[in-house]
């Protein structure tokens, strides 16, 4: 495989802040990352996440930090 490149590395680095900061709010059960950033494609695009919430869970505060990520 050949080593990541920078574009992928930020991709990553950004998702990996998004996570952290998604499971500590109240609702959320699952983030799953998806898509071509789970290959061996060395430049990916985009990033994709699965998020699995109950079915109470405020979404404003998932959605302000989709919008940053």
């Amino acid at each position: 495989m050949p080593p990541p490149t920078v574009e992928r590395a930020r991709l990553i680095a950004e998702v990996l802040a998004f996570v952290h900061s998604a499971q500590r709010l109240p609702g959320i059960t699952r983030i799953a990352l998806i898509g071509s950033i789970t290959t061996n494609k060395a430049d990916p695009k985009d990033i994709d996440l699965l998020v699995t919430v109950t079915d109470d869970t405020d979404l404003a505060p998932l959605a302000s930090l989709t919008r940053k990520l």
